[in-house]
Formats: C-alpha cells, structure tokens, sequence
C-alpha cells in the first residue's frame, strides 16, 4: 500500500512538472517543490505563476496609418518627409483596427 501511495505522489509530481514545463515557467523548481513539500503546494505556485510570455506592445502612427511592433518616439517613415510624429502606444493591432479601419503593418 505505502508503495502505491509513493508511485502515486511522483506521477503527480511528474505530471506538475510537464504542465509547469508547457506553461514556460520553471518545471524543475515545480518538480522540486512538489516533491519536498506536496504536490498540492506544487499546484498552488503553478498556478499562482503569470505566464513567462512577454505582451508585445504596439506603436501607431496616426498620420501615415502604420503600426510598428518595435518601441519608437517618432514615426520614422514621417521623418523622411521632414514631419515629425509621436506614435501612440496600443497593445494590439487589432484595437486600433476596430477604432480606425484599414491598416498596414510595417
């Protein structure tokens, strides 16, 4: 019986640690934790990590309608026709799609 409840416990634990792996967080720390404290421990800090994914923040030039992906002060397709441009920032394209119409990326 004690054998089955340890076989149990590391499948468990082996299981947390695939999930903490495909949630890009840290699967040995998981493996660690689950094994010394409990899997339910485990389960708690898996779940209480934010995903390791980084939000990509878009820049939007309201003058020539292009949206960058990469963090600018100025639009730099304005500059070479000698006007200068703040871009605004939005999260994602798609928001300012919705508020404006057509786009292009650049």
């Amino acid at each position: 019986m004690l054998i089955l409840l340890i076989a149990v416990y590391l499948i468990v634990t082996f299981v947390l640690t695939v999930m903490g792996i495909e949630k890009q967080t840290e699967g040995m720390k998981i493996f660690f934790i689950s094994l010394l404290f409990t899997p339910i421990v485990g389960m708690v800090y898996l779940y209480g990590k934010k995903n390791r994914a980084s939000q990509i923040r878009y820049y939007y030039c309201h003058e020539c309608d292009y949206i960058y992906p990469v963090k600018m002060n100025d639009c730099p397709i304005c500059l070479e026709k000698g006007v200068k441009v703040k871009l605004k920032k939005y999260k994602s394209p798609y928001n300012v799609a919705d508020k404006i119409g057509e786009l292009t990326l650049a």
